[in-house]
């Protein structure tokens, strides 16, 4: 198990970073027109930034708060991973 994970570090990693990145597009409404979207979502950034982003689902304070927390978050996350990735070497 932990080889078949050492092996796909670093396509998951790539994996996280796409997603994430798709999803704070969802979350901006120059993007959203670019990808053919109809609606803003912070879903998917809430999820992608999560234990971090937990508090939004219970507090709203505006989408320009949610955007900057979430991209935060997102940012704190991938910090996160690209550290335990590069330790498994």
């Amino acid at each position: 198990m932990m080889r078949t994970i050492r092996l796909f570090r670093w396509p998951l990693v790539l994996a996280y970073a796409v997603a994430g990145g798709i999803a704070l597009m969802l979350a901006t409404p120059a993007d959203v027109a670019f990808l053919g979207q109809s609606g803003l979502s912070f879903l998917p950034a809430k999820i992608a930034g999560l234990p971090w982003s937990a508090p939004l689902f219970f507090f709203d304070d505006g989408p320009v708060t949610a955007l900057a927390i979430v991209g935060i978050c997102y940012g704190l996350n991938l910090g996160v991973l690209l550290m335990l990735a590069r330790e498994t070497d």
